[in-house]
């Protein structure tokens, strides 16, 4: 069994974490629609750089027992349509994981450290959009008590229709 250090990271871990995505998106096209492609990878550089500088985006990143990077979680305060921030409510903005470690049981990890850094920083709900095909996603969210909550997103930036997921966060 492998052991894994989590500890929290920073815009300085952002090619860290593009890789993850690359790794995580490539498996999208089991299930996404012929011809679907990810967002190439400068523009999930820029996002992400965008996101921490703007919006008080935090992260924790996942480590093998030997050192390899196995995955990371964002969060960050939610906005509304008009892009104020919501009271109270984080949002999880990403939880991907590497293909060679799915299973390992660092999802579990990354995800209560995400949740407690919310819970750390006084949210009381939390939200994420995920693809509705994306099945292992939706089934792992289900599990951590993360319910849908009906709104859909068909036409979302990332080419894939998403379902939003909410939870509460009781307090800590």
């Amino acid at each position: 069994m492998t052991a894994f250090e989590v500890r929290v990271g920073s815009r300085d871990d952002v090619g860290l974490m593009a890789d993850d995505l690359e790794d995580a998106f490539a498996t999208y096209r089991a299930w996404a629609a012929a011809g679907w492609e990810p967002p190439r990878r400068v523009e999930m550089l820029l996002g992400m750089l965008q996101r921490f500088a703007r919006d008080g985006s935090w992260c924790v990143i996942a480590f093998s027992d030997d050192g390899q990077p196995a995955g990371h979680a964002t969060a960050r305060h939610e906005r509304g349509a008009d892009n104020e921030k919501r009271p109270r409510i984080a949002r999880l903005t990403h939880l991907f994981v590497r293909r060679r470690f799915w299973g390992s049981g660092v999802a579990d990890l990354l995800h209560d450290r995400i949740v407690e850094g919310m819970r750390e920083r006084g949210f009381r709900s939390a939200c994420l959009w995920t693809p509705a095909g994306q099945a292992r996603a939706r089934a792992f969210y289900a599990r951590h008590g993360w319910r849908p909550s009906g709104a859909t997103d068909p036409q979302s930036d990332l080419g894939l229709e998403l379902v939003e997921y909410v939870r509460e966060l009781p307090p800590p």
